[in-house]
């Protein structure tokens, strides 16, 4: 029987839908850069046109809910953004064009060193062309790998450790000023931003379940010409998770001696999957129903809690197992 690995993008909606504007934006531009870049710009005229097409929806789409977050985030704090960018976007530059030149004229271990470090740069997309959010994260990925080896060897040989530090600083003042921003537009959600990011979510699943088709369809000796772009969107998804979309908004709902921490519209099982180290001790059994510490069945009103309703106040108890006889 033949082996197969299909590789499919993971799933990823539900967590990008829960987001702020501003984070589900970031995200929608990050993967649709993805697969410009990866897919519909490599295979130029061998790009199905079901795809093509696809992406051209799902960008121009992208580009209205661009228009409408742009409306909603005016602010006294926006020239402070604009200046802050500049000072991050002159670090920045000054950094990549002292590294080219080093890589020419340095000594011999810099013009070792400098290709390493401008690989980073071009693999992690970093331009100073992007929106204020999408460029905060990708500077911010590519500084958490040239603060450790073997980077981190090769910028202290270019001798740009304290432009490196300095640009995390300036980075991290964006990033702190456009959530101080946020947060004065907190509950500012016109219609016609929620209306622009349904239209997204809708293009970006369809989008997913494309490239995934492709990608099963045509395999030829267990790989495809879209495996690179998949790996690379997944990767996107586990930083993401891990460092942008952010936990600290999580909340905790305390039963009798148990908590349960979760997100925003979660569901019990979503919750207990997406938090395992948070809900230790909380599963769903085989009926779709909350178990902590395996024996104990979650109740509200006296009837058993689907692990498929969104975890909220409630009058809750447990069912404690009954001895056996």
């Amino acid at each position: 029987m033949a082996n197969y690995n299909f590789k499919q993008i993971g799933p990823f909606i539900n967590r990008a839908s829960k987001q702020s504007n501003a984070l589900h934006l970031n995200w929608m531009k990050q993967f649709t850069g993805r697969i410009n870049s990866l897919i519909v710009e490599p295979l130029e005229t061998d790009c199905p046109p079901m795809i093509a097409q696809e992406y051209a929806a799902l960008a121009a789409a992208v580009v209205v809910e661009d228009d409408c977050y742009k409306i909603i985030t005016r602010s006294t704090l926006t020239e402070q953004i604009a200046q802050a960018d500049d000072q991050r976007d002159n670090t920045f530059m000054g950094m990549k064009t002292m590294v080219e030149a080093l890589g020419r004229v340095g000594t011999a271990a810099q013009k070792e060193a400098a290709p390493h470090v401008l690989q980073a740069i071009r693999d992690y997309q970093v331009s100073t062309r992007d929106g204020y959010e999408l460029e905060s994260t990708r500077i911010e990925q590519l500084i958490q790998q040239l603060e450790i080896a073997p980077l981190a060897t090769d910028c202290t040989t270019l001798g740009i450790t304290a432009l490196v530090s300095q640009l995390k600083t300036e980075n991290q003042q964006v990033v702190d000023l456009i959530s101080l921003r946020n947060e004065q537009q907190a509950g500012v959600d016109p219609a016609a931003m929620q209306t622009a990011r349904k239209q997204v979510d809708e293009l970006y699943v369809e989008m997913v379940m494309i490239v995934n088709a492709f990608a099963i369809a045509e395999q030829v000796e267990g790989e495809s010409a879209y495996d690179h772009a998949i790996e690379v969107i997944n990767e996107d998804e586990d930083y993401y998770i891990q460092h942008v979309f952010t936990k600290g908004k999580l909340k905790k709902l305390k039963i009798g001696d148990a908590t349960i921490t979760y997100a925003q519209g979660e569901t019990w099982r979503e919750a207990i999957e997406e938090h395992p180290e948070e809900n230790e001790g909380w599963t769903v059994n085989l009926d779709d129903e909350v178990l902590y510490q395996a024996q104990r069945l979650l109740d509200e009103y006296d009837e058993p809690v689907s692990a498929d309703a969104k975890v909220a106040e409630g009058e809750y108890s447990f069912e404690e197992p009954q001895p056996e006889e």
